[in-house]
C-alpha cells in the first residue's frame, strides 16, 4: 500500500519543500513547534490525498495544497492519523500502486481501524472499513480474506455500536453557511468524481488503472468524510483538509476540460 516519492520529479522536490515552509510559518504564528509540523503535515497529506484522488492530473493536488493554507489562520488540531488511514483505505480499494493485495495489507488495515475505533471511542471507523471492503469484494481480490476481515469488523462494529454506545450523530447546525457549504461539497463531488473517473490513469507500475475500482476509491473518500462529518470527532483543520482535497481536485479538472475545449476549437 505504501507508495514512493521519487525526488527525481520536480513536483515531490517542490511539495516537499513547500511543506517545510508551510510548517515553519506554522511554528512562528502558533509559537509552538509542533503546532507548526503538525499545519506542515496537513499540508503534505492534503496533497497526498489529492494524488489519490486524482493522479492524473498533478497539479491539482497543489491547488488543494494551497488551500489547506487556511489552517494557519487558525489551528486546533490536526488528526494525521486519521489522513493516513484515509489514504490507506482508498489504495486498497483503487490498486493504484500496482501491487498485489496481501493479507497483511488487509488486516494492518483492519488493525489500524480497531485502534483508531477505540482511542475516538467511535465505531464509525468501523463502518467506513465495512464499506471499504464492500468494494474490495467487487474485485474479487483475496476474497476469502476480505470476507474473514468483514466479520471481525462488523463484529467489532455491533459491540461497539450498541453494547459500548460508541456511535452518536452529532449535533449539526444544519443553517451554518459552513455545513451547507460542506454537504454541498461532499454531494456534488459524487458527481466530479464519476466524469474524473473516466479520464484514463496509470498505476505507479504503468499500467492502466480500473475505472470501476478508481471510481469505487473516489466515491468511499467523500463518503467517509460525510459520515466523519455527522458521526465523527473531526476537527476543523481536518474538516479544511478534506474539502481542499475535493476543491483542487475540481477547480484543476474544471479549467483542464474548459481549456482543452477552447483548444479543440
Amino acid at each position: 500500500m505504501g507508495r514512493n516519492i521519487d525526488f527525481s520529479y520536480r513536483t515531490n522536490q517542490i511539495i516537499v519543500l513547500f511543506t517545510l515552509l508551510v510548517a515553519a510559518i506554522g511554528w512562528i504564528l502558533t509559537g509552538e513547534i509542533s503546532s507548526g509540523l503538525y499545519i506542515g503535515g496537513g499540508v503534505f497529506l492534503t496533497w497526498a490525498l489529492s494524488r489519490e484522488l486524482d493522479s492524473k492530473h498533478q497539479y491539482s493536488a497543489f491547488i488543494a495544497a494551497a488551500f489547506s493554507l487556511l489552517n494557519l489562520l487558525y489551528y486546533e488540531n490536526v488528526q494525521l492519523l486519521v489522513i493516513f488511514w484515509i489514504l490507506l483505505m482508498m489504495r486498497i480499494v483503487n490498486g493504484i500502486t500496482g501491487k498485489e493485495l496481501t493479507v497483511f495489507d488487509i488486516y494492518s488495515v483492519l488493525g489500524f481501524t480497531v485502534y483508531l475505533s477505540f482511542n475516538d471511542e467511535n465505531s464509525v471507523y468501523l463502518l467506513i472499513f465495512l464499506l471499504a471492503m464492500t468494494f474490495v469484494t467487487k474485485t474479487r481480490e483475496k476474497a476469502k480474506v476480505v470476507l474473514i476481515a468483514s466479520g471481525i469488523g462488523l463484529a467489532f462494529f455491533i459491540a461497539e455500536s450498541f453494547f459500548m454506545n460508541y456511535l452518536s450523530f452529532n449535533n449539526i447546525d444544519y443553517l451554518d453557511p459552513i455545513t451547507l457549504f460542506v454537504i454541498a461539497t461532499l454531494c456534488l463531488s459524487f458527481i466530479l468524481f464519476w466524469f474524473l473517473s473516466k479520464v484514463e490513469t496509470k498505476d505507479d507500475r504503468g499500467k492502466s488503472v480500473n475505472r470501476s475500482r478508481l471510481l469505487a476509491s473516489q466515491m468511499l473518500y467523500s463518503a467517509t468524510v460525510l459520515l466523519l462529518f455527522f458521526f465523527g470527532d473531526m476537527s476543523l483543520n481536518n474538516l479544511i483538509i478534506y474539502i481542499s482535497a475535493i476543491l483542487g481536485v475540481a477547480i484543476y479538472f474544471i479549467g483542464f476540460t474548459l481549456s482543452s475545449r477552447v483548444r479543440s476549437d
